[in-house]
């Protein structure tokens, strides 16, 4: 019987080593990354951080018209995001609240970017196969080469590519943030309708338009950086000319093809500033901010934070 054993866990493992053969976590990256965006996806998923578990159904769609996506929170207070190409439009019932917003990277779902198959400071290493959802997963460890970002875990669903599950994790190899779905199904098609904000959000966000932030534009490169941490490139930069509170505000994205952080830059004299300046932190999230002359420097992330505070030093203001 024993014999019998031993043979049976040598054939799973003769057959585990020879799938491990035939993929490779560049080509699972690559594969995950446009699963993530094309499929047609239902389920439920928790995303937990902080000693707090969050559950929410999504419904995810693409047709030419782009992506669509419907989110609603399971528990707490009742929440619905709607997302589309150019819009995403977050309602709280109870409180009859409503925000819209430019449609940017989603912050719940991770997004991928396929350079990180070619990233020069990340390792990919393929994990033992497991399961999610009782579904067969292959896992991929991604493993930062500096201090100035995180590690991940993701679990690929082994016939669709999708990301089952993924996990933020600390140079100690702890969890720090987890989102793991718990059912999910690909449905052919789905219907438009579930994704339509309905009417009478859309009259109360037009009613009280003048209220809301105007969108932001491009600008013509208003802040520079004298260097960053290796990897870390210039994603996008926006400018608010309306004042916000004391002044207009420079908006610039960071990314390494995984970790992304923002650099907020309130154009205020220091006579005028009143900020905590320094490094603050929650859970996996950090910010640094520190005060020039003619501007407030904020930079903040789910990143270390050395990287933060690099990137706050290496800030110049273009006149």
């Amino acid at each position: 019987m024993v014999s019998g054993l031993v043979l049976s866990a040598g054939c799973w493992l003769s057959v585990a080593s020879a799938e491990s053969v035939n993929i490779s976590p560049e080509t699972l990256i690559r594969d995950m990354s446009q699963a993530l965006t094309n499929l047609n996806y239902e389920g439920s998923f928790v995303h937990m951080q902080n000693g707090n578990i969050e559950s929410m159904s999504i419904v995810h769609s693409n047709d030419h018209g782009g992506e669509m996506e419907y989110m609603l929170s399971l528990n707490g207070e009742a929440r619905e995001v709607f997302r589309d190409k150019s819009l995403v439009t977050c309602i709280w019932p109870n409180s009859q609240s409503v925000i819209v917003s430019e449609s940017k990277k989603r912050k719940i779902l991770p997004n991928v970017d396929e350079s990180l198959t070619n990233s020069e400071t990340y390792q990919l290493s393929l994990g033992k196969p497991d399961r999610v959802a009782g579904i067969e997963t292959h896992v991929i460890d991604i493993k930062p080469k500096d201090q100035f970002r995180y590690g991940y875990r993701f679990w690929v669903d082994k016939n669709t590519n999708m990301l089952l599950r993924s996990m933020l994790v600390d140079s100690d190899d702890n969890a720090i943030e987890q989102v793991m779905f718990t059912t999910i199904s690909y449905p052919e098609s789905i219907a438009k309708e579930r994704f339509t904000t309905p009417n009478k959000v859309i009259e109360s966000y037009n009613k009280n338009a003048s209220t809301h932030t105007p969108i932001l534009a491009d600008n013509d490169n208003r802040v520079k950086f004298e260097s960053l941490p290796v990897g870390y490139s210039v994603v996008s930069e926006t400018y608010q000319a309306t004042p916000i509170n004391d002044g207009p505000v420079s908006h610039v994205m960071l990314s390494d093809g995984m970790a992304s952080v923002s650099v907020y830059v309130e154009y205020v004299d220091a006579a005028q500033q009143d900020a905590t300046l320094g490094m603050s932190t929650m859970g996996a999230m950090n910010a640094y901010t520190r005060s020039v002359q003619s501007a407030l420097i904020t930079v903040v992330g789910e990143v270390p934070s050395a990287t933060v505070e690099s990137i706050a030093g290496a800030v110049q203001l273009v006149e």
